[in-house]
């Protein structure tokens, strides 16, 4: 896949910014090593390795662990609320 300067052109024009001449030269220099190395990456055989879903050892999970606690009915919050429309507070 070839990537033109003109394309750049207008992927910048889109985003409400130019590129002069040499920003261009460099980007497109740029671009053919990044897809001259993604081509290369296409040679390797690749069929006798397995699927691996983090790229360091995962023993530990970042998620919070969940802890039950007291729900508080929504009148003793509304009952000090000035101005009410049912379940909610009316802010003016």
């Amino acid at each position: 896949m070839k990537i033109n300067k003109e394309i750049f052109k207008e992927s910048a024009l889109s985003l409400h910014f130019a590129l002069n001449d040499h920003e261009l030269d460099v980007l497109h220099a740029e671009s053919e090593n990044l897809l001259t190395a993604l081509e290369g990456l296409a040679n390797f055989n690749t069929n006798a390795v397995e699927p691996m879903h983090y790229s360091i050892p995962y023993s530990f999970s970042t998620l919070r662990e969940d802890k039950a606690i007291k729900i508080y009915d929504s009148a003793n919050y509304l009952k000090n609320a000035k101005n009410r429309f049912g379940k909610y507070i009316v802010v003016k």
